[in-house]
């Protein structure tokens, strides 16, 4: 299973022929302990197969990951910044670092107001669908 891009073959990149979803079988190796988990984790779940808990969470894991932006970001637990091109990035910096700030520093009598004011704003300025 292989695809050409540029002169080179792609080898386990199938070629697509429609927009369908495709599903490409995926390997990597854990400990045997973590196996041990899994089959534990299928069970206890009610799933029927391994692979069944396994698509779930790499879904999951994979979004968390787009989400983040990159890897250092994904393990370091923060989101690499979007920046919105309405105002400066500067400006954008100066929110991000006060409410960092305030989420690490202050009481959360505070946070929880901070959380109202945002939410509300949120819902004022929201995207309508």
């Amino acid at each position: 299973m292989s695809r050409k891009s540029a002169g080179r073959n792609i080898v386990g990149v199938p070629k697509l022929k429609s927009n369908r979803e495709l599903n490409v079988p995926i390997s990597f190796r854990i400990p045997l302990q973590q196996l041990q988990d899994i089959e534990e984790a299928v069970h206890k779940e009610a799933r029927r197969h391994r692979t069944d808990l396994l698509e779930f969470i790499w879904g999951w894991a994979w979004n968390e990951y787009k989400k983040s932006g990159s890897l250092q970001a994904l393990l370091a637990g923060t989101r690499t910044r979007r920046y919105s091109r309405r105002v400066s990035e500067e400006l954008q910096d100066q929110l991000f670092t006060a409410l960092e700030t305030i989420l690490e520093r202050a009481p959360s009598a505070v946070i929880e107001d901070v959380a109202r004011a945002l939410t509300a704003r949120a819902g004022k300025y929201g995207t309508e669908e």
